[in-house]
């Protein structure tokens, strides 16, 4: 299992693509705005299934989910309990990809793509949450910085580093 996380705009789903096909392996949708307007009992169901998985590239997991359910209200969030008992699945078997870049490039890149779900003005409060958040993972991190590598270099990368 692979996780890739990071901010709108950092190669998430474009690096899941190119990593899945290069692996062939099939790219599940991790965390999502819809996961988070279930109650907190169905997410964390959801989420232990998607820990569960084998061989897939998940674009975004629960750490998405600690960052934007606690800048957004509405959202449903796991607890710290159920995100450690997630964890506690996962171990072992997933690496954790975190993709990120300057709060301005990314904004322009936001900007640049009409980008709906996200208010520019968010990012650098995006940002500062998904350092805590990766920074508090109870599994190993490997960070790329997208100001300095391309979708195309991490997906060889993170290839070269599974093989």
């Amino acid at each position: 299992m692979f996780i890739l996380e990071g901010l709108d705009g950092c190669f998430k789903t474009t690096v899941a693509g190119l990593v899945s096909k290069k692996l062939g392996i099939e790219v599940v949708k991790g965390s999502t705005f819809e996961h988070a307007q279930c109650t907190n009992e169905e997410l964390f169901e959801k989420f232990k299934e998607l820990a569960k998985l084998e061989n897939v590239v998940l674009d975004r997991f629960i750490y998405s989910n600690q960052v934007y359910a606690t800048l957004y209200e509405d959202f449903a969030i796991l607890t710290e309990a159920q995100r450690k008992s997630i964890e506690s699945i996962i171990h072992g078997k997933a690496k954790l990809f975190y993709l990120h870049a300057d709060d301005k490039v990314v904004q322009d890149r936001i900007t640049s793509r009409g980008d709906e779900y996200v208010d520019v003005s968010m990012v650098p409060k995006i940002s500062k949450e998904y350092n805590k958040a990766i920074s508090e993972a109870g599994i190993p991190v490997i960070s790329y910085d997208t100001n300095e590598w391309s979708s195309e270099e991490i997906a060889e990368d993170i290839v070269k580093l599974i093989k």
